[in-house]
């Protein structure tokens, strides 16, 4: 036995040599017992314990070898491990083709692992200890040190260059995102993963596809293109690329991309689009556009809003500048004012005064008061009152000759409405523009073009009454507001939204088309500002220009626009016959339809009309006044009025010069005019593809299940348990935002009963001035006086009619004195009821506070979880670390005495080949003296 185990190296030595394979010695290094076997013709050679053979600076490791020398073959059987530079494998069973330095590994776990605890793990394995390359099939799983999970059908691991190839069915797992793709190549070095054809990834509820792409895990970078889609709950988005920025969650989106908002029916489209995380930003440049579309009377139309640069970003409300908050507070006000209504009622109000004076007058026994009343109320009537011909009971009515000169009507007189003189002032409720949603991506996209913005179209028949009552919440005194102001709530996190078209603007619907160089929005007023240049054009042949032009829309329906400095209206009634107005202000009402209704003019306005007899336009009407109205039936000129200044003049339109047919400023440019779509944006709208997408099967790992089993369902448990806590905190956010606007309503509610009891009070002081003389009472904001005794009541719009300088007089009798006078009697049960509130509010707050401590304790909780849950995966990342040191301790000891045995036997052997040939020799002469003595012989 001893013979056989010394006469192996030497075998194995004189077969490399014979084969000329001397760099692919194998060498056995090893083992407790080694027997000589020959069976059936063949020979072989059996290590047994710890047996420990080199190859091509490979290691193999076995508790039993068989070496089948004949055909170069190596059985390994127990405890197998090849190990190669950092690179470890690991099996039941292996058979090692030396000739093709091919291992073999077959058993029921195969594992492969390098220095970094990178782990594979299969059933069939081959690896070339010559190419450091190893070759999976039939199902395999990877997993690293971090957690991250790839598994595929087959694949290779190239050791010398740390690359993974996954193929067929690949599954990964990475940072809470499940990827499912055809191929995947993973370098585990630079920690950059390669995606391949039919490429798909989830996150909670959202979906990306693509046709190929990468991830830096080290730098948490991603990149897809060619074919990028993104599915969220309610947006859809496509793009050639997109790149993401996983640390800032920053994303771009490059060449065609298009985002949809299903809930708003509203797209974004542009060549790219940034999304900045930490600014709630989004900028689209290279032909980008907004498309919204809207639904009226079950006909769909579509409004298409483009610039060089559109940007949008939202900000709590709580971090917007206040000045900000004033200035739209400001635009806002100055929106709700109906200048013409306005004038109205001051004219009402003097008149009022003038009368009151007059009536104190006369029962101070003066004889001229009569005469004061009665200029009183022709003051109304020249201040207020309308100019033209009005109609009364179906009968037209010449005006006084002082109002005579105004242009002719385009439509008999006896087909206006009497009421259009009372001139009801518009509604303004608040209006929301956008409402964005934190995780949207869009966070979501330059949304809804000019959508939502203003009153609802029957706000301008809001009855005129309503308006008039002696204060509202702006006149509250100082000191309630400064009350309200001492109650201060929690933080408003509101998100405030803001857009800007940078750089020529375009805006393109059926019925409404805009240019100008820029646009501004703000939730903060829900209006749209259009700067610098700015036009609309309205039906066609509608064009307003201003310096700058705000408006509002509601429903994507323009409602109402201001036209400020410099402001011109032309309406196209020929090729070559042009309406025109011209002022420093203007505003311009629409109908739900879209169509003009009504324009003001203020500051000075002028006017060229062309008026049209007999189907031909016969008269021109040029007239200038400090303001005007006019109204407009199916898009033309209805009825019209004057205040103040009035200077009118007609002529017949063939003695008019050609230059004296336009007014100074006139320019109209219906070259400018967008006229399709396509002078928004080239781009094109896709269709959805959700169902397709959503149809496609999540990344389910059987493989992982297999080699690595119960780490997916610990994973999935995590993931459940992250949901149910960002659930419980949204939750609790809902319901810190539902106190906050209890808080809120309590405030208003106590500001309102403040607000109720200056009423009350007021009311009262003017209750008691009107009493005179003890017996009669007239109401002091009467407008005219009957048979001298008693004044008609107040109506501020009614004293801009002139109809109602004849009403009938009304003379208060004592029960309405009585019941006027009790109002102030109300106030002290009012001021309880302010006092409950009060209370009730102040007890909201202490909830409030209450809530907010808890909410900080809970927060410092998780904080302190958090921490402790760092500091034991730092704990368990170091006990790794000093594992796998003495792991690799362990097996350069092992390489050490390996090295320092082979030196050993390797001498040993020097020494037997010298003995060797030194008998060789001694034979070799016997034999040769022996030759030499029998031939003398």
């Amino acid at each position: 036995m001893a013979y056989s185990l010394a006469l192996l190296p030497v075998a194995l030595h004189a077969a490399a040599q014979a084969k000329g394979q001397t760099d692919s010695l194998v060498r056995l290094l090893g083992c407790d017992e080694l027997q000589q076997i020959e069976e059936f013709g063949r020979n072989y050679r059996k290590a047994l314990g710890n047996a420990r053979f080199e190859h091509n600076s490979t290691l193999l490791i076995c508790d039993t070898a068989i070496w089948d020398v004949g055909l170069s073959i190596i059985n390994a059987y127990g405890n197998v491990r090849v190990i190669q530079n950092e690179t470890v494998l690991t099996s039941d069973n292996l058979d090692y083709y030396i000739d093709r330095d091919l291992a073999q590994f077959r058993g029921t776990l195969v594992q492969l692992q390098d220095k970094k605890n990178n782990t594979l793990r299969t059933q069939f394995l081959d690896y070339n200890t010559k190419d450091s390359v190893a070759v999976f099939q039939n199902g395999a799983a990877f997993r690293d040190e971090d957690g991250q999970v790839i598994e595929s059908d087959n694949g290779s691991y190239d050791s010398k260059i740390k690359l993974f190839k996954f193929n067929g069915r690949v599954n990964m797992y990475t940072d809470t995102i499940f990827v499912k793709t055809d191929n995947l190549d993973y370098n585990t070095d630079d920690q950059m993963a390669f995606f391949g054809h039919g490429t798909h990834a989830w996150r909670d509820d959202n979906m990306l596809s693509a046709s190929a792409g990468w991830y830096d895990r080290r730098n948490e970078i991603f990149l897809f293109y060619d074919q990028v889609h993104v599915l969220t709950e309610t947006q859809e988005a496509w793009a050639d690329s997109l790149k993401y920025y996983r640390n800032t969650r920053n994303a771009e989106m490059f060449g065609n991309a298009q985002l949809i908002d299903t809930t708003r029916d509203i797209s974004a489209v542009a060549g790219y689009l940034y999304y900045n995380d930490s600014l709630s930003l989004i900028k689209m440049t290279r032909d980008p556009a907004v498309i919204a579309v809207s639904v009226q009377k079950e006909k769909r139309d579509t409004a298409y809003v483009g610039a060089d640069t559109l940007l949008y970003w939202t900000v709590p409300r709580c971090d917007v500048d206040s000045t900000q908050i004033r200035a739209a507070e400001s635009r806002m006000k100055s929106f709700q004012v109906d200048p013409i209504f306005e004038y109205r009622r001051k004219a009402a109000e003097d008149a009022r005064a003038a009368a009151a004076e007059a009536l104190k007058k006369m029962e101070e026994g003066d004889p001229d008061a009569a005469g004061a009343i009665d200029r009183g109320r022709e003051g109304a009537r020249t201040g207020a009152a309308t100019q033209g011909a009005r109609q009364q009971g179906g009968t037209t009515v010449e005006a006084p000759p002082a109002q005579q000169g105004s242009p002719p009507r385009r439509r008999a007189t006896t087909n206006l409405p009497a009421q259009f003189d009372e001139m009801p002032a518009p509604y303004f409720p608040k209006y929301s523009f956008w409402t964005q949603s934190p995780d949207s991506l869009a966070q979501q996209a330059a949304t809804a073009a000019l959508d939502s913005l203003a009153t609802p179209p029957d706000s301008l028949l809001t009855p005129p009454d309503s308006l008039l009552s002696p204060l509202d919440s702006a006149m509250t005194p100082r000191d309630s507001l400064a009350a309200a102001d001492s109650l201060a709530g929690p933080r408003d996190s509101t998100k405030i939204g803001f857009l800007l078209g940078l750089n020529n603007v375009k805006v393109f619907r059926r019925d409404m088309q805009v240019v100008c160089d820029s646009l501004a929005y703000t939730d903060l007023d829900s209006l749209v500002r259009l700067y610098r240049s700015p036009i609309v054009w309205n039906e066609i042949r509608h064009q307003y220009s201003a310096d700058s032009i705000t408006v509002i829309i509601k429903d994507q329906i323009l409602e109402r626009a201001s036209l400020m400095s410099n402001a011109f209206i032309i309406v196209q009634e020929d090729s070559s016959i042009f309406d025109q107005i011209r002022g420093a202000e203007m505003m311009a009402f629409f109908d739900s339809t879209g169509t003009l209704t009504r324009f003001d003019s203020m500051g000075g306005a002028s006017g060229l009309f062309f008026i049209k007899e007999n189907d031909a336009f016969a008269t021109v009407n040029k007239f200038e006044a400090k303001m005007l109205t006019a109204s407009f039936r199916d898009g033309n000129l209805y009825d019209m009025h004057y205040f103040e200044d009035v200077k009118s003049d007609a002529y017949p339109v063939v003695q008019v010069k050609k230059e004296d047919k336009t007014l100074k400023g006139y320019d109209w440019q219906p070259e400018l005019r967008p006229k399709d779509p396509t002078a928004i944006t080239t781009l094109q709208q896709r269709p959805s593809e959700r169902a397709y997408y959503e149809a496609i099967p999540l990344a389910r790992f059987p493989q992982t299940d297999l080699y690595f089993p119960g780490y997916m369902k610990r994973v999935h448990e995590m993931l459940a348990q992250q949901d149910s806590i960002r659930e419980a905190r949204r939750i609790e956010q809902r319901r810190l935002e539902e106190l906050q606007r209890e808080t809120e309503r309590a405030r208003a509610d106590s500001l309102a009963v403040a607000d109720s009891l200056v009423i009350a009070d007021s009311l009262a002081v003017s209750d008691s001035l009107g009493v005179l003389s003890g017996e009669r009472l007239a109401g002091l904001d009467s407008l005219s006086m009957v048979s001298g005794t008693a004044l008609a009541p107040a109506d501020s719009v009614g004293a801009a009619r002139s109809d109602s300088l004849a009403s009938p007089a009304i003379a208060l009798t004592r029960e309405q004195i009585d019941s006027l006078s009790a109002i102030s009697s109300l106030s002290v049960f009012d001021r309880q009821e302010a006092e409950r509130k009060a209370r009730r509010l102040a007890a909201a707050e202490k909830r409030a506070e209450k809530e907010k401590a808890r909410q900080s304790k809970l927060d410092l909780k998780n904080a302190r979880w958090a921490e402790l849950e760092a500091r034991d995966s730092l704990k368990a990342q170091a006990k790794a670390e000093k594992q796998l040191q003495r792991k690799r301790a362990q097996t350069l000891e092992k390489v050490i005495v390996l090295k320092k045995r082979e030196a050993r036997e390797q001498k040993f052997f020097e020494r037997y080949k010298a003995r060797f040939e030194r008998r060789k020799a001694r034979k070799e002469a016997r034999k040769a003296a022996k030759a030499a003595k029998g031939t003398g012989t």
